[in-house]
């Protein structure tokens, strides 16, 4: 077996794996694109990445799912469900057909754009539900 050969396997599997870390970031793969296109972002304007935080990323999945069950859109009660600690919250909330279009309508809305592009926040959770071809998608962001 050639070195070639030999390697393809071990490359795979280095994918999978990669694949699998990102998505245990996040509670689901819709979740880790919505938190992909956040730093992506951040990184196009200069900006460090924001770091996951585990209780933020717990936040925004519970809250997407209820937006989900009532077809609604609506802010949540941050200090809710996010521990103390927390110098600063803040939160994006909002559906779209798709987490790519979610994302978009978030860039081009000044405030929204002003909480994924801020330096006063260091992590976040993002969270996406689906329910009647809507995506719905929450992202929590802290310091």
């Amino acid at each position: 077996m050639s070195t070639r050969t030999r390697r393809l396997p071990v490359l795979i599997a280095l994918a999978l794996c990669i694949g699998l870390i990102g998505a245990s970031c996040t509670k689901n793969n819709d979740a880790f694109q919505a938190a992909t296109f956040i730093n992506d972002s951040r990184a196009a304007s200069g900006l460090p990445s924001l770091q996951f935080d585990q209780r933020l990323i717990d936040k925004a999945q519970a809250w997407a799912e209820v937006m989900a069950a009532n077809g609604s859109v609506s802010h949540s009660n941050l200090s809710d469900g996010t521990g103390s600690g927390w110098r600063r919250l803040g939160e994006n909330v909002g559906f779209a057909y798709s987490v790519e279009e979610a994302h978009r309508l978030f860039m081009a809305s000044s405030s929204h754009r002003g909480s994924i592009l801020s330096r006063n926040y260091t992590k976040f959770g993002t969270g996406v539900a689906v329910s009647g071809g809507k995506y719905y998608v929450v992202q929590v962001f802290g310091a």
